[in-house]
């Protein structure tokens, strides 16, 4: 799998919850398909125009601002017309030389759906060119309430009438993840998570991270987490960074790796680390870890009190910027405080 480059097999990628009412499940055929303004009836011609009602009050609910160029009629078997159909996100044709984004036509809002011979036909406007008429043509769809991507689906782009639909292209199809993002956490460190879509060929991800608009450089790899690194449905990583040093913006990235060797990327997220002018306190595993900020020069009393108040513990650290306690037993509560060389009040403290 690539990042916004993403191989693709099936006839569709299903990636909405089949419970969410008067959604499709499933690709649609194609009842009919226009390629010339005269006979996009369906369609408004006036910028701005808002059409659906299954689409108000999202990013699709009015027309592009250049003429209509044509229109797409799709057919859901059964009789539904309660139903609410996807917005088309993005097109692509495929053809002997390989695959090709159409970002010159634009798509507008379906119009209601009309119950026509025991099916629901549903209609899209697509205007500023022309739809290919050699290869495969692909659309992705995305909920228009959600923004959320449902799938793709791909016909034979030499049809125009009752089309029904056929395999992905086994080339490169864009997609993006589904999510990612970055947080905060304790002291120095950030917990990222992220979703995808769908996966093939992948190998994994190489979490990168840049300090105060530095270079990016690796912090640490999660491999896929699908057989072969392949799978149709979501998929859901996380990733803690736990010992991030000095800086105040930080910011991360992924490297996404196909198993072939080739390389994208994710887009960035970044944070705002919290007070980094005291002494951080955090675990990772069984290790306590306390980091000191940088430029602290002043020796440093580091102690570890049970849960009766007792001090099981004393360490003394002079200008280190991380020490670590790894030699305390498990399944017991510790107060872990940290306080410069002879003063009465710990500088900060924390409980394991």
């Amino acid at each position: 799998m690539r990042h916004f480059l993403v191989p693709m097999g099936l006839g569709f990628i299903l990636l909405c919850n089949p419970a969410a009412a008067q959604n499709p499940t499933s690709c649609a055929s194609v009842g009919s398909r226009a390629n010339s303004n005269g006979q996009a009836t369906n369609c408004p011609n006036v910028s701005g125009t808002a059409m659906a009602t299954n689409f108000n009050s999202t990013s699709y609910a009015t027309v592009p601002s250049s003429g209509k160029t044509g229109n797409l009629q799709l057919s859901y078997t059964g009789a539904n017309a309660s139903l609410t159909p996807f917005a088309i996100t993005r097109t692509w044709a495929t053809t002997t030389g390989g695959v090709t984004s159409l970002t010159t036509v634009a798509f507008g809002p379906a119009s209601p759906p009309v119950v026509s011979g025991g099916n629901t036909q549903v209609n899209y406007c697509f205007y500023n060119s022309n739809l290919a008429t050699v290869g495969t043509l692909s659309f992705e769809f995305t909920d228009p309430q959600t923004g959320v991507v449902w799938g793709i689906c791909s016909f034979d782009a030499s049809c125009t009438a009752n089309c029904t639909m056929v395999a992905n292209p086994s080339g490169v199809l864009p997609v993006t993840f589904t999510s990612f993002k970055a947080m905060a956490g304790q002291g120095r460190s950030a917990r990222l998570e992220w979703t995808t879509a769908i996966e093939q060929n992948n190998k994994g991800y190489t979490v990168e991270r840049s300090i105060d608009g530095g270079a990016f450089a690796p912090v640490g790899f999660v491999q896929t987490s699908n057989p072969g690194g392949n799978s149709s449905t979501p998929s859901r990583y996380s990733f803690n960074d736990l010992e991030i040093p000095g800086g105040h913006t930080v910011g991360y990235r992924l490297q996404q790796e196909d198993l072939d060797g080739k390389l994208a990327y994710s887009e960035i997220q970044q944070i705002q680390l919290k007070d980094i002018s005291a002494p951080a306190i955090y675990n990772n595993g069984k290790t306590i870890i306390v980091d000191f900020p940088a430029g602290l020069t002043k020796p440093q009393d580091i102690l570890v009190h049970d849960s009766e108040g007792r001090l099981i513990r004393q360490f003394h650290a002079v200008a280190v910027r991380q020490y670590r306690i790894t030699d305390l037993p498990g399944g017991h509560l510790y107060y872990i405080s940290v306080r410069e060389e002879g003063a009465a009040r710990p500088t900060v403290k924390s409980v394991f």
